[in-house]
């Protein structure tokens, strides 16, 4: 009887490791996470800062709870994990909303303000969904954008102009501001 990994296409390392972790492998889910743990901090850090780290860890604990609900659907298994740190970002900004600081700590380092990552944040979310997915997979989580088409199910040159037109109205958005 041949195991389910093996019918795994072996020139794709990735897809060996999930099928691993489906079977409850942790040294391969582990693996997964020093592959993608990057991407999804990068992502975090752009909408919440100093609270990425949370996020990510949240993320990882979601995806090892629900790794034997995933199906490849062709698009980079980071696509799948996204969709996860949306939501544990979105848990996040709606309970910061509820429990608003009296102040804010001083910034000491180069990286933006927590007022310019808010507002950039805000303006990324006025973006269509799918325009905002786009930027947030192609400059949050690095893929090209033929593995962000892959991901969304759309044509290299659909997210090639939906790239423009987002970035087209962020610039709008943020030169208003």
């Amino acid at each position: 009887m041949r195991s389910h990994v093996a019918d795994v296409r072996t020139s794709d390392p990735v897809a060996v490791l999930v099928e691993r972790a489906k079977l409850g492998d942790r040294d391969a889910f582990g693996e997964l996470y020093r592959a993608c743990y990057g991407p999804l901090f990068r992502a975090a850090r752009f909408h919440l800062g100093a609270a990425a780290e949370d996020v990510v860890a949240e993320t990882f604990l979601r995806a090892w709870a629900g790794i034997e609900r995933y199906r490849d659907t062709g698009a980079p298994f980071i696509a799948w994990l996204h969709g996860i740190a949306r939501h544990v970002v979105a848990d996040e900004l709606a309970r910061r909303r509820r429990a608003k600081p009296l102040h804010e700590p001083p910034e000491h380092s180069r990286e933006p303000s927590v007022d310019e990552r808010l507002t950039l944040s805000q303006a990324m979310d006025r973006l269509p969904q799918e325009q905002r997915q786009v930027l947030e997979l192609k400059f949050l989580f690095g893929l090209t954008n033929s593995e962000v088409a892959a991901a969304l199910g759309k044509t290299t040159g659909a997210v090639n102009a939906k790239q423009w037109r987002a970035l087209e109205a962020l610039r709008r958005t943020l030169g208003e501001r």
